[in-house]
């Protein structure tokens, strides 16, 4: 499982097939169609669970005490299945990905060149 963490507002995100943001939209990604190769953009790190070790944890849920540990790590740099990719880049790949790129990516990018978080109600 691929996490992305923000840098500039501390959220921690999963990613899915479809693109998501942190709260304050600087960073942001989603997985290629195929579910193994992500996308991701902005001032961010990428974390990965070992999923198998995940799911046993959480499988063996304590009652009480210190939980269960499973294993989780930073992924590096250079990895073969992320594009850490420039944000202005990440809006039209998005754009061509979903052949709308009629409006063009300013429609999608803030003026300072941030995504926008469609799951923020912003005045």
């Amino acid at each position: 499982m691929k996490l992305i963490y923000c840098n500039e507002c501390h959220d921690v995100f999963r990613l899915f097939k479809n693109s998501r943001t942190c709260q304050c939209g600087e960073s942001g990604g989603h997985y290629k169609e195929d579910g193994l190769y992500a996308v991701i953009h902005g001032n961010c790190l990428p974390l990965g669970f070992t999923n198998s070790t995940f799911m046993k944890a959480r499988d063996e849920q304590p009652e009480f005490g210190a939980g269960s540990l499973f294993t989780s790590f930073v992924i590096p740099v250079v990895c073969p299945t992320i594009d850490h990719v420039d944000s202005k880049d990440y809006v039209y790949h998005i754009h061509q990905q979903h052949d709308i790129l009629k409006d063009g990516p300013k429609k999608t990018m803030r003026n300072n060149g941030k995504l926008k978080n469609v799951f923020k109600d912003e005045k």
